[in-house]
């Protein structure tokens, strides 16, 4: 397993420390990222890979991007950000079929459009 990403993630705590100004141990952000504290250790001590359900929260919850996270975890393919967007649209609820609105075919779309841009820079 990567150091690297067990390495951002302590690092990510302690940030969180200093910008509130209060511990922020692993029981406090695994509850915040609603995962268990031993997921956290896990990570944090390499044992474990973070899976994309994991990373969708922790994105959401650090405000860096899914690329911070990923550098460095070798044997993991990172999710591309048309998987991002369509897991949450799922988990929020807002696709329950294959039967698209017009709304979510306008935020596929810009989520493709993100991938592309991605793939030729």
């Amino acid at each position: 397993m990567s150091g690297i990403f067990s390495q951002k993630l302590k690092n990510y705590r302690k940030e969180l420390e200093v910008k509130r100004g209060e511990k922020v141990g692993q029981v406090k952000l695994a509850g915040e990222l609603n995962v268990s504290r031993g997921i956290i250790g896990d990570l944090e001590r390499g044992t474990r890979t973070p899976s994309k359900k994991f990373l969708v929260k922790l994105v959401e919850h650090s405000g860096k991007s899914i690329d911070y996270w990923m550098d460095g975890l070798e044997e993991y393919e990172a999710p591309n950000t048309v998987d991002l967007i369509l897991d949450k649209m799922i988990e929020t609820g807002l696709i329950t079929s294959s039967e698209l609105s017009d709304d979510v075919w306008n935020i596929i779309k810009e989520a493709v459009k993100l991938e592309v841009d991605r793939k030729l820079s």
